[in-house]
C-alpha cells in the first residue's frame, strides 16, 4: 500500500498541492493519506478526488477568506514601510485580534465545510486520517475516517487545524481542541498502522512535534523543500504560485524525473553529461570540479551552470534545458573559471 502523509504549516501547505500534482502526473496511486492542520483539509480533498478543487481553493485563496485578515491593508502596509499611518493600520488590525481574543476561526471553518464533501470522501476508496490535540487531558489523537460521527467530519479538520492565535471556543462534544503538530506534525504512525509499505512525506517545515516510529520495514520518501516557503499565517497569491511549483518540482526530482540541486533541469543520462565534458582538458576538470565539491561530470556540470544562474538572479521556478544554458553562457565574456568551464563543454 501506499501512503501519503501531509504535515501542518498553515500557508505553506500549498507546497503539498504542488507535491500531489507531481506524484499524479507520475501514476502514483495513493491508497491512504493522513493530514495534520492544513495537511488534514489537503489530505481530505485528495481522498475525496477533489484534487482540481484542492488546486483552485489554494489558486484564489486569500487571507481574508481564511483568517479574517485585510489583506489588502496588511500589503499597503509593506509598501508604505515605516510610517505613523502604516503603524497606525498595523495597530488596528493587531487589536482587533486581541479586542476578540484571538483569530475568528469562522472564515476556516466556512473554507472546510464549502469545499469537502463529506459523503464523497466516506465513498472513497482511498483511507482517511488527520490528528488533533484534546485539551481536557492533553488527549493525543489520531482519528481515521472511520472513527469520526457522520457529519462530523468538518469540525474535526478544523479541530486538527486549531491554532492558539485562534479565538477560543469548543469545536467537538463541547470540548476544546488544538493544531494537531503540537503532538503528531507528521502523522507517518498512522499509514503504518493502516498498512502502507511505501509512505511519501510531504515536508513543509511546520512548526511543531515529529514523532519517533519504527519505519523499519517501510520505505520512506520524504519531499522536502531547500527554498524558504514562507510564512504560516501570511501569504499572496505570488507566494501561493511559488509554494506549489517548488512543491511540484521537489518531487518531480525525488522521482528521478528531473535534475538539479537548486534549480531544476530536465533529466539526461550520464552519458550526455561525459560527452559534455569529453573534450576537456583533465587537468581543468579536475580544478573545477575540486572547486564545486563534485565527483563525476554530471553534478560538474549542474552545480557550475546552477552557479552562473545565481550570479545572474535568474528565477529557480522553472524547468531549464542545460543545453540551452550552456549556449547562453557561451556568450559570456568573462575569465571566470566556472564560466571557461562551460564555455569549454562540447554541445
Amino acid at each position: 500500500m501506499v501512503g501519503l502523509a501531509l504535515e501542518g504549516g498553515g500557508a505553506k501547505g500549498a507546497y503539498q498541492v504542488g507535491a500531489y500534482m507531481a506524484l499524479k502526473k507520475y501514476h502514483i496511486k495513493v491508497d491512504a493519506v493522513t493530514g495534520t492542520s492544513i495537511g488534514a483539509l489537503n489530505a481530505a480533498l485528495i481522498a475525496s478526488k477533489d484534487e482540481k478543487l484542492m488546486y483552485l481553493l489554494w489558486k484564489d485563496a486569500t487571507m481574508s477568506e481564511l483568517l479574517g485578515i485585510d489583506e489588502e491593508k496588511l500589503e499597503a502596509i509593506k509598501k508604505e514601510g515605516i510610517s505613523i499611518t502604516g503603524i497606525k493600520d498595523a495597530f488596528i488590525e493587531i487589536y482587533k485580534i486581541f479586542k476578540n481574543k484571538g483569530i475568528d476561526v469562522s472564515n476556516y471553518r466556512a473554507l472546510v465545510r464549502n469545499n469537502v464533501d463529506e459523503s464523497k470522501l466516506r465513498k472513497s476508496r482511498i483511507k482517511y486520517g488527520l490528528t488533533t490535540l484534546k485539551l481536557k487531558e492533553l488527549q493525543q489523537m489520531n482519528v481515521e475516517l472511520k472513527q469520526i460521527p457522520k457529519g462530523q467530519v468538518h469540525d474535526y479538520i478544523v479541530a486538527s487545524s486549531f491554532l492558539p492565535i485562534f479565538k477560543k471556543e469548543k469545536l467537538i462534544d463541547d470540548n476544546y481542541y488544538l493544531d494537531g503538530g503540537f503532538y503528531n506534525l507528521s502523522p507517518v504512525d498512522m499509514l503504518v498502522e493502516m498498512g502502507c509499505d511505501k509512505i511519501f512525506v510531504i515536508n513543509i517545515n511546520g512548526i511543531g512535534h515529529r514523532k519517533k516510529i519504527n519505519t523499519q520495514d517501510v520505505e520512506i520518501i520524504e519531499v522536502k523543500s531547500k527554498k524558504n516557503l514562507g510564512s504560516i499565517i501570511l501569504f499572496n497569491k505570488e507566494s501561493i504560485h511559488n509554494n506549489m511549483t517548488y512543491g511540484y518540482y521537489d518531487t518531480l526530482k525525488v522521482l528521478n524525473k528531473i535534475d538539479g540541486f537548486d534549480y531544476y533541469f530536465t533529466r539526461k543520462s550520464n552519458v550526455f553529461y561525459k560527452k559534455l565534458n569529453k573534450t576537456i582538458e583533465k587537468d581543468f576538470y579536475g580544478a573545477v570540479s575540486a572547486l564545486m565539491g563534485t565527483k563525476n561530470e554530471k553534478d560538474c556540470t549542474i552545480k557550475a551552470i546552477e552557479y552562473v544562474l545565481k550570479s545572474q538572479n535568474k528565477t529557480d521556478l522553472k524547468e531549464y534545458s542545460i543545453k540551452d544554458c550552456v549556449k547562453e553562457i557561451k556568450k559570456e565574456n568573462s575569465d571566470n573559471i566556472i564560466i571557461r568551464y562551460i564555455k569549454s563543454l562540447n554541445i
